[in-house]
C-alpha cells in the first residue's frame, strides 16, 4: 500500500484560517477598548494636574484661581467627581475669608446657593472643621448682605459644633455690635480675647467698642495691646499709634 505522508500544512490550514480570522475579530474588538482605556487613563491625568493645581491655590489663598482649576477639572470629568465641585465651591466661598471688614458688602458673583450647596455636601462628622468655616464665611456673607438674624443662626450652629473658637466669638461679637447689642458684644469680644490672648483684632475691636462706650482708659489699654500684638508692618503700628494718641487726649 502506498502509505504517502499527508501534508499537515494542508490538513491544519482551515484551522489557522479560523483561528486567524477569530484573532482578527478579537483585534478588532478589543482595540477600541484599549484606545478607551488610555484615552481615560489621560483623562484622569489632565484632570489630578487641575486638581492639584486648585489645592497649590488653595494653600496661597488665591481662591478664585483655585475656583477656575476646579471649575475645569469637573468640566473634564464629564460633572461626575462630586468631590471636586465641593473644592470647586470651598474655593468659591472661601472668598469671604478675605473681607477685612465684617459686613461688607460681599462679591457680586458670589451667591447664599453657594453655601447652601457646600453646607449641603458638608453635613459628615468627618467634614465638621469644613462646615465650621463655611458658616463662618456664610455669617460674614449674610451679615454684608444685610440678614442680619440669618446670619446669626449660622454663627450660632458653628458655636454649636466649635465653642472654643476665638474667631467665632469674635464675629458673633461683631455681628451683636453691628446690630446695637453692645454689652453682648463686650461679652463675646472678652470670650474670643480669652480663647486667643493674641489676637490683635479682639484687641482693636475691643478698644473700639470701649471708645463707643465712652470707656476711654480701657479703650486705650485695648489699642496698646494690639500695637504689642501686631506684625511688624509699618502702616498697622502708625495707624495704632494715631488710635492710641486719640485715646489720650481730652473726650470731646
Amino acid at each position: 500500500m502506498d502509505e504517502r505522508p499527508v501534508s499537515l500544512t494542508k490538513k491544519a490550514w482551515p484551522y489557522i484560517a479560523t483561528l486567524s480570522s477569530a484573532s482578527v475579530m478579537l483585534l478588532a474588538f478589543f482595540i477600541p477598548s484599549i484606545q478607551d482605556q488610555w484615552d481615560r487613563y489621560q483623562s484622569r491625568k489632565v484632570i489630578g494636574q487641575y486638581v492639584s493645581l486648585g489645592d497649590d491655590f488653595m494653600e496661597e489663598e488665591r481662591y478664585d484661581m483655585a475656583e477656575k482649576a476646579y471649575e475645569k477639572a469637573f468640566e473634564l470629568s464629564t460633572q461626575t467627581r462630586l468631590e471636586i465641585e465641593m473644592k470647586r465651591l470651598k474655593a468659591r466661598v472661601h472668598r469671604m475669608s478675605l473681607l477685612v471688614d465684617w459686613g461688607a458688602k460681599p462679591p457680586e458673583d458670589l451667591e447664599e446657593v453657594d453655601f447652601q450647596l457646600l453646607l449641603h455636601l458638608q453635613k459628615s462628622h468627618a467634614q465638621e472643621k469644613e462646615r465650621i468655616f463655611t458658616l463662618n464665611s456664610y455669617a460674614s456673607f449674610l451679615a454684608g448682605s444685610k440678614k442680619l438674624k440669618e446670619a446669626e443662626a449660622a454663627l450660632t450652629e458653628a458655636l454649636r459644633l466649635d465653642p472654643s473658637s476665638a474667631m467665632l466669638h469674635l464675629n458673633l461679637g461683631n455681628l451683636q455690635d453691628q446690630v446695637g447689642r453692645k454689652d453682648e458684644a463686650l461679652k463675646s469680644y472678652l470670650k474670643a480675647l480669652a480663647l486667643d490672648p493674641g489676637s490683635v483684632n479682639a484687641c482693636y475691636n475691643l478698644g473700639l467698642l470701649y471708645a463707643e462706650l465712652g470707656k476711654y482708659q480701657e479703650a486705650k489699654k485695648s489699642f496698646e495691646a494690639a500695637l504689642k500684638l501686631a506684625p511688624d508692618d509699618a502702616e498697622t503700628q502708625q495707624q495704632l499709634r494715631q488710635v492710641i494718641k486719640k485715646m489720650g487726649e481730652p473726650p470731646p
